[in-house]
């Protein structure tokens, strides 16, 4: 389960510093996307296992989506 949390981990550092060009937001955003994900992979009858990087990015306009809509993955 580690290597689950490594990939998000380097995927995110990613988004932000290499493609976004901007400061990480707060833990609490990442906690979220983190949430998000593992939802996703529950839906889909999935492990925790680590993620390409790719997949985890292409995660990442959906959880923006949602969070758009008003939601919260973790429903805090």
């Amino acid at each position: 389960m580690a290597d689950f949390y490594l990939s998000i981990d380097d995927a995110w550092s990613r988004i932000f510093a290499m493609i976004l060009g901007t400061r990480q937001p707060n833990d609490k955003v990442k906690e979220e996307f983190i949430f998000f994900i593992k939802e996703r992979l529950s839906d889909a009858g999935m492990r925790l296992t680590a993620l390409s990087e790719d997949d985890t990015m292409s995660l990442f306009p959906e959880f923006l989506e949602y969070l758009a809509d008003g939601k919260e993955a973790s429903g805090s």
